[in-house]
């Protein structure tokens, strides 16, 4: 890293997960080609992440939350602290095996002006695999998983932006506080006139952690924040096309799975937080709509 002001800020969101962040920042701090800075944001985590951050890699600029807000609300606080020009926002359970990941991200930025965010290639936890729950990019994961392509989705993951196109955007919506949060703000940069682009040759490994499958994300947090997203950013008639059969599906999830009473609970916070997505609300345009499509 550089003592001068960085070319790219790495945001790095952690709740829980020590072990993870600190291999994280080891492969990190093996990036070549670019001066970076790396900022972790700690999510309130009970288990000694920001101290152990501290003890192992001193030059981590570490931020801690007063209280626990979510993946949305770290990210943004690391965005808004960040001195780079382009910001690299990586989970904390992935690991980066390319020390040119850095300045690969950044090189395409600068080489395609046009592009506000860059969607990177995700791997399952052998390394080889593609990492499939995480592909909702418009083409077929079987046939593009290895080309270059517009998309109109990225992931928290893994992705790159720069920061002004992240910002003026309104950054991640904490209203949702997980889940679908990336959606919102990819809609937003493509509001914007912004460009997504999914680089293959950008590629992180996701190790899945046993906290992000529990089943309140699948029956709370997804029909709660589809809800949401749909109130603040689609059209009318495209927001009911949208959630009934999403929301049928997830009754259905929730009948099989037993959790009817996170689903009710989802609905109901969807109600008490209605009123302010459509005090909020900014339907995407047409135009892009036809870009989506």
């Amino acid at each position: 890293m550089s003592p001068a002001k960085p070319l790219v800020s790495v945001v790095i969101p952690a709740f829980n997960r020590r072990d993870s962040v600190l291999q994280l920042l080891g492969d990190l701090f093996r990036q070549t080609g670019v001066s970076f800075e790396v900022i972790v944001v700690d999510d309130c985590s009970p288990d000694g992440t920001p101290d152990a951050v501290a003890a192992a890699f001193p030059q981590v600029k570490i931020l801690r939350n007063e209280r626990n807000g979510g993946p949305a609300v770290s990210r943004n606080r690391g965005i808004a602290a960040a001195q780079g020009e382009f910001i690299v926002g990586v989970d904390s359970d992935v690991t980066v095996p390319d020390r040119s990941l850095l300045a690969n991200a950044a090189a395409t930025l600068r080489s395609h002006p046009e592009a506000a965010m860059l969607a990177f290639r995700l791997y399952a936890a052998d390394g080889k695999s593609e990492d499939g729950p995480r592909w909702w990019h418009p083409l077929p994961l079987a046939t593009h998983a290895a080309k270059t392509f517009p998309t109109h989705y990225f992931s928290g993951t893994g992705y790159a932006g720069r920061r002004e196109a992240l910002v003026a955007a309104g950054m991640y919506p904490e209203i949702l506080y997980m889940h679908y949060e990336e959606v919102e703000l990819a809609f937003r940069v493509l509001d914007r006139g912004g460009v997504i682009r999914y680089c293959p040759d950008l590629p992180v490994v996701h190790h899945a952690h046993p906290v992000a499958a529990r089943s309140k994300i699948k029956v709370f947090y997804k029909p709660r924040n589809q809800i949401l997203v749909a109130l603040a950013c689609y059209p009318w008639p495209r927001a009911f096309a949208y959630l009934a059969p999403r929301l049928a599906y997830n009754l259905g999830y929730a009948v099989r799975h037993g959790n009817l009473a996170d689903f009710f609970g989802a609905l109901g916070s969807a109600w008490q937080l209605g009123r302010q997505r459509l005090r909020d609300r900014a339907p995407l345009s047409a135009d892009t709509w036809r870009r989506i499509a």
